[in-house]
């Protein structure tokens, strides 16, 4: 609740909108530093708390094919376990019969979000091991089994987090999804909400692999911890 941002402004079928212009002010952080540019984010300076960001949806490519990237983007590790017996079995369950990487991708985010069914908010943060056994948790666990689940099948994945659109509320509020690495691109895909993908109505402020010997993962959260409660958020214009 505390991470809740509310907007003016709604946008207009929020999780289907192709482009979405904002603008974001962090009192007291330089707003360049937080928000991460990238595949789906350009941001444009307009002063030392204020930026203009434009959030473009990217499709998972028909047909894909995966491009070499860091090897940290598949690799098993303590959080993201792609060589456990379950993981593996979900990932081979929701993948039977389909080859190509941009399909597996929304198949696995279908699975997750159909697997876990039991919706809940009381671990902070699960291994996708503890999820591929357990089939419960809010955002986070949703992101993390899905993540592990592409390594298994050798699509690079990493971790984002940031804020998502609340339709009908007009809110964001803090959230964690997964990108695969698709035809050269970061795709992002979101267990939580099952869409196939999604639309420009998340803003994204950090990403991680989750590699064994990087930053401890609970360091993502860190640039949304510094906006808490102070972030503000204008929607200038939507498609």
């Amino acid at each position: 609740v505390n991470t809740l941002v509310r907007v003016a402004k709604p946008i207009r079928r929020g999780h289907r909108s192709r482009k979405v212009v904002y603008r974001i002010t962090t009192p007291d952080v330089d707003a360049s530093t937080i928000i991460k540019a990238g595949d789906t984010q350009s941001v444009k300076k307009v002063s030392d708390d204020t930026v203009e960001l434009t959030v473009t949806a990217l499709d998972i490519p028909a047909r894909s094919r995966v491009k070499k990237t860091k090897p940290e983007y598949l690799a098993s590790t303590l959080f993201l376990q792609s060589n456990d017996r379950l993981v593996i079995d979900h990932a081979n369950r929701a993948s039977a019969g389909e080859f190509d990487p941009g399909k597996i991708a929304v198949r696995m985010e279908k699975h997750v979000h159909n697997k876990l069914s039991k919706k809940n908010f009381s671990t902070a943060l699960a291994s996708a091991a503890e999820v591929a056994k357990n089939l419960e948790g809010d955002c986070t666990e949703h992101a993390v089994l899905l993540a592990a689940m592409l390594r298994v099948k050798k699509i690079p994945s990493r971790i984002a987090v940031g804020m998502v659109y609340i339709e009908g509320r007009n809110v964001f509020g803090g959230h964690m999804w997964t990108e695969a690495y698709l035809d050269g691109k970061w795709i992002p895909l979101d267990a939580t909400l099952g869409r196939g993908g999604i639309g420009a109505a998340h803003i994204k402020l950090a990403e991680s692999s989750f590699a064994q010997d990087g930053p401890a993962p609970i360091a993502i959260f860190v640039p949304l911890l510094k906006v808490l409660g102070k972030m503000k958020i204008e929607v200038v214009s939507s498609e």
